[in-house]
């Protein structure tokens, strides 16, 4: 019996796809999933269709690295060689040349029917509706069962709580999803609603393929109620956004576009209170004192007034000889005061009680200088313990999470970790080891 090291086991696996004209040279159709490229250069994604996945690479010192441009859900066909890495028993595809798949005759179709739609004025901005600042209602289409629907209905509420919010359920992808929307369009253009937003989260360009759906485009067209399209992610453009009376990047954004912020307007409308109050105030105040103008003309022309000015006349002249004469005996007596002062100043011993004084103030502002900035220090002490309290990595395993460490590397993500792998969990009082029988991963 003769017996093998893993080694010698790895190479001849290795020489056996090498020498396998199929397998040196094949021709692989699928769709492009964990599309990266890692700070060496290297690229690395994997292709699948329903039943199956295959990793694949390029190293960075072939050409293709260069001019490849791929993301998640791209459908292509890729020749390459199938190759082993012995280090951990596994098989890849090396990649040496890629060519679009399915997506190339779809895009087609999207970039013939956008050149057509455009042509026949359909994107215009004069035949955009305006959307409202203030709606009483708002429809939104959608699948009830997404994150859309949530983030819109969290944005609105929180925006503008005084604004109805009208749902309508609908399949968002699939060969029934633009009938399903148009549906939803017809039946939301006849319930009053303010404005409607038609959209659905992120996904491949297949799963947001039915926005280019021609029928669906015109009946976006055709609404009587303006429509924001919200398809997808802030890189995805869907023809119903060139359509639809306005397009937002997101579902959140159009929620904020379809809504005024309800603090804001409130803010508005109290200012414009005061300012309308201080107008009103001050219109008041200038016809009260135009008023008194012609109310003091009357008095002043009357043969009364006259006689009671030359009583006052003759009054202000007595007052003033009298005061004359009190305020030149004040003069003289204020100069003998100072003349008393300035003879009591030249004392050494009030120098010296004036020093003193300014001395105990000086002491005094010292001292509630110093007090104060002993109180500073201690609440910055105080703060910077709470920030590191905070910060302490033993905090966060206090409740209840851990660390997971593959091959002493921490992971962050199910995509980094495969069936089978042996991991170690850090809690707070100790580690782990545990073994991978099954992942799931969670929709974002």
């Amino acid at each position: 019996m003769q017996v093998y090291s893993v080694k010698e086991i790895s190479d001849y696996i290795q020489n056996t796809l090498k020498r396998d004209p199929i397998l040196a040279n094949v021709w692989v159709e699928g769709e492009v999933s964990n599309y990266t490229k890692n700070i060496s250069g290297h690229i690395y994604f994997r292709l699948k269709d329903d039943k199956a996945l295959i990793s694949c690479m390029i190293f960075k010192t072939m050409s293709l690295a260069k001019t490849i441009n791929l993301k998640d859900g791209d459908k292509v066909r890729i020749r390459g060689s199938i190759t082993t890495y012995a280090g951990s028993s596994t098989y890849q595809l090396l990649v040496k040349e890629c060519e679009q798949s399915g997506k190339g005759d779809l895009y087609k179709k999207y970039l013939e029917l956008k050149s057509k739609l455009e042509e026949e004025g359909y994107f215009s901005e004069s035949n955009k509706k305006p959307i409202t600042k203030y709606p009483k209602k708002i429809g939104v289409i959608t699948s009830s069962t997404g994150a859309a629907v949530n983030d819109i209905c969290r944005t609105i509420k929180r925006r503008y709580p005084i604004c109805d919010i009208l749902i309508y359920h609908c399949v968002v992808q699939g060969e029934k999803s633009a009938e399903s929307i148009i549906n939803a369009i017809n039946y939301m253009d006849d319930q009053n609603c303010d404005t409607l937003i038609v959209g659905r989260g992120g996904g491949s360009f297949e799963d947001l393929n039915s926005y280019n759906d021609e029928e669906l485009l015109m009946k976006i067209y055709n609404a009587k109620t303006p429509i924001i399209s919200a398809v997808g992610h802030e890189n995805d453009f869907m023809l119903s956004d060139f359509v639809a009376d306005l397009r937002a990047s997101t579902p959140t954004a159009a929620a904020e576009l379809a809504t005024s912020d309800f603090g804001e307007l409130k803010s508005f409308l109290d200012e414009s209170y005061i300012k309308i109050n201080k107008i009103l105030s001050n219109r008041f105040a200038d016809e009260r004192r135009e008023l008194d103008y012609y109310n003091k003309q009357l008095e002043f022309l009357g043969p009364k007034n006259l006689i009671q000015n030359h009583i006052e006349n003759l009054s202000l002249l007595k007052k003033n000889l009298i005061n004359s004469y009190d305020k030149n005996l004040r003069n003289k007596h204020n100069e003998e005061l100072n003349i008393f002062h300035k003879l009591n100043l030249l004392k050494p011993d009030k120098l010296i009680e004036l020093e003193i004084k300014k001395i105990d103030e000086i002491r005094i502002d010292i001292l509630k200088s110093v007090l104060s900035n002993i109180s500073y220090k201690k609440l910055e002490l105080k703060s910077y313990k709470e920030t590191l309290l905070h910060l302490n990595p033993r905090t966060i395993l206090e409740k209840g999470y851990a660390k997971v460490i593959k091959n002493e590397k921490i992971m962050a993500s199910v995509d980094d970790i495969e069936l089978n792998d042996k991991l170690t969990l850090i809690m707070k009082d100790g580690k782990v080891d545990a073994l991978v029988e099954d992942k799931e991963k969670f929709n974002e």
